[in-house]
């Protein structure tokens, strides 16, 4: 419930600044970027798994994946402007072989989208490029779904989620051409996403850090 507030409440504004922008015709843009996203949750969950009694394991992470956003904003002045939008950051694989106790398996699937909201500082270098850094906050929503494979183990609640809002900061180069169209190359974080997990694994979906590194396109209105 909190995280579709927060939802509502970043599409409302992103909604009154574009009718405001369009009332105006100055100022509004909008742009598609897409790239990796990269979170190494694997020691958070390797510790998680020898609190559940694994004694003798090996594991492994699919740590990366597409990353896509949708974005809108508005040029407060020439060297400032507010936008945000839908991101989804992609989905994460961790793998687990477990030995002694009892020999097993298991996997866990994780996946994570959210809303934006950013101000962003921008310093023109030449009439076509600009380098622009951009703080704000993320609200994220995690799905967790754990399934074993084989052997006695059980995963506590198989299927969990967590929503929260988390701080996030990137910066970048913007590239100017064809009259109002733009192009975008940006290095993003999404700081602690997802909820810590309990010692033993029964709650929790695990919470680290998701950096997104990525290219796009838009256009000034």
């Amino acid at each position: 419930m909190k995280h579709k507030q927060q939802a509502i409440i970043l599409t409302t504004l992103i909604a009154g600044f574009s009718a405001s922008l369009q009332a105006a015709d100055s100022g509004f843009y909008g742009y598609l970027s897409a790239g990796q996203s990269q979170s190494d949750r694997k020691a958070e969950a390797d510790r998680v798994l020898a609190g559940a009694g694994a004694t003798a394991f090996s594991s492994s992470i699919d740590d990366t994946d597409t990353a896509w956003k949708i974005q809108a904003g508005y040029h407060l002045t020439d060297n400032f402007a507010i936008e945000g939008g839908y991101t989804r950051l992609g989905d994460i694989s961790y793998r687990a072989n477990i030995t002694a106790p009892s020999t097993g398996a298991g996997v866990v699937k994780l996946d994570t989208d959210g809303w934006n909201l950013d101000l962003v500082g921008r310093l023109p270098f030449s009439d076509n490029f600009t380098g622009f850094a951009k703080l704000g906050a993320f609200a994220y929503d995690l799905n967790y779904q754990c399934s074993i494979v084989s052997g006695p183990y059980s995963c506590g609640t198989a299927r969990r989620s967590a929503s929260g809002t988390s701080l996030h900061y990137g910066a970048g180069l913007e590239y100017t051409f064809a009259g109002n169209w733009f192009a975008r190359a940006e290095y993003e974080v999404f700081t602690k996403v997802g909820a810590s997990m309990s010692a033993d694994g029964t709650t929790g979906t695990s919470q680290e850090d998701v950096r997104v590194g990525s290219v796009g396109i838009g256009y000034r209105f």
